[in-house]
């Protein structure tokens, strides 16, 4: 069966006044991901769509084209989301609200974004970036609504020393319950799903969204582009109703939505120990585990308190990925509070968040593991959950819940 498909070709165009890092320039999308709101009489949904954009320096504004579409939103916005201390770059979110009577004749959307350079020196020969957002817009027969994207981000820049095992669980949480993979991008596709598409040699990806790094030799030490696809199936055979009335059977081997998940992984010189705590930051508690699910009501700050330790170096700073209107505080030595509080439009929306904690020895740069948790608003508590936890100091609690198996 015959499905309409529309493709969108979307410049985002920043001004640049300095480079990404002392002597490059560039900018590149971090994650995107998908979410569906208010059903309209006919059938249609208001979609949010959010984007992180990272480059060197944070600016307020952008602008947006669109080919082969009307490119009509009910709202546009950007935010800085953090910045590292010494200027080695800055990440900003863009939220896109588009109603649903925009696309109201496309069954499934295909979002290409160009025209963007990633940072010079990339150690696997990628200087331009893209990628390609595939979202289904029909109403799934499971859920009785569109389908959500993954949910998922990433810092900008993560650093492993050459000579340590490292991995890094990207977080994967699907707001519908499906099974969420993971790929990297592919050069021969219709558009290209990355330019060009060159793996990192110096990781592995697991389908699961994990990426391994092994000891390497300090030839390897550098900038590597990471470009990971995120996809969602579903876990059961479902029917896809379009706005026409047209059903189409899907089956868990059947791609809903395709989201990119990308970030500069820096490979520094070997550290003298590998031991967490010792040069790289150990997470102590009360820092959530990584892959988390927290709930909050509206209305309500939600913090989220994280604690490390390092004992020969010192640690200098938190560096996170979220909302842009998340509050970052210093609570103590080696200890940081992440505060935000959804709004009413927020209610029902699934809200990714990532960090480390970065240290110092001498001018050496160290990062803990990542930790990522996702963050569920909704006025109703969920029907069940494994435990409760009390965040402490603002005493409003949380839920958290497990994910589904993958």
């Amino acid at each position: 069966m015959l499905l309409s498909l529309q493709l969108l070709l979307v410049m985002v165009c920043w001004t640049q006044a300095s480079d990404f890092f002392s002597t490059q320039g560039g900018y590149f999308y971090g994650t995107f991901t998908s979410f569906p709101k208010n059903t309209f009489v006919n059938g249609s949904a208001l979609m949010t769509h959010r984007a992180m954009v990272n480059t060197r320096v944070c600016y307020n504004g952008s602008t947006l084209f669109c080919f082969n579409s009307n490119c009509d939103y009910s709202n546009f916005s950007v935010g800085t989301v953090d910045e590292e201390s010494t200027g080695e770059w800055c990440q900003m979110e863009t939220i896109l609200i588009i109603p649903g009577i925009t696309y109201k004749n496309d069954d499934i959307l295909v979002i290409a974004y160009t025209v963007g350079n990633w940072v010079e020196g990339i150690k696997n020969t990628i200087s331009s970036w893209g990628t390609v957002v595939l979202l289904d817009q029909r109403n799934r027969s499971d859920i009785g609504k569109e389908n959500s994207s993954p949910q998922s981000t990433i810092i900008p820049v993560v650093r492993v020393p050459s000579n340590c095992q490292r991995k890094l669980d990207l977080l994967m949480f699907d707001p519908d319950g499906d099974e969420v993979k993971c790929r990297y991008g592919k050069p021969l596709q219709l558009p290209p799903e990355c330019n060009p598409c060159n793996p990192p040699s110096v990781l592995n990806l697991s389908t699961s969204c994990s990426l391994s790094f092994s000891p390497t030799d300090s030839s390897n030490e550098g900038a590597y582009a990471v470009q990971v696809l995120m996809e969602d199936f579903p876990r059961e055979n479902i029917t896809m109703t379009g706005i026409n009335g047209t059903e189409t059977k899907i089956t868990p081997n059947d791609i809903l939505s395709r989201v990119p998940v990308q970030f500069v992984l820096l490979v520094d010189p070997a550290v003298p120990s590998c031991t967490e705590g010792d040069f790289l930051p150990k997470f102590l508690p009360p820092t959530p585990a990584n892959r988390a699910q927290l709930y909050t009501p509206v209305n309500k700050a939600l913090e989220i308190s994280i604690s490390a330790e390092a004992q020969s170096s010192t640690i200098s700073e938190l560096l996170f990925s979220g909302p842009y209107n998340t509050i970052q505080s210093k609570t103590g030595p080696a200890q940081f509070t992440l505060r935000w509080t959804p709004s009413e439009r927020q209610d029902g929306e699934s809200q990714p968040f990532c960090f480390v904690v970065q240290a110092l020895s001498k001018e050496t740069k160290y990062h803990s593991d990542l930790r990522c948790v996702s963050v569920t608003v909704r006025n109703g508590a969920p029907a069940s959950a494994s435990a409760f936890v009390l965040v402490v100091g603002s005493f409003i609690s949380a839920l958290i819940l497990p994910f589904p198996s993958i």
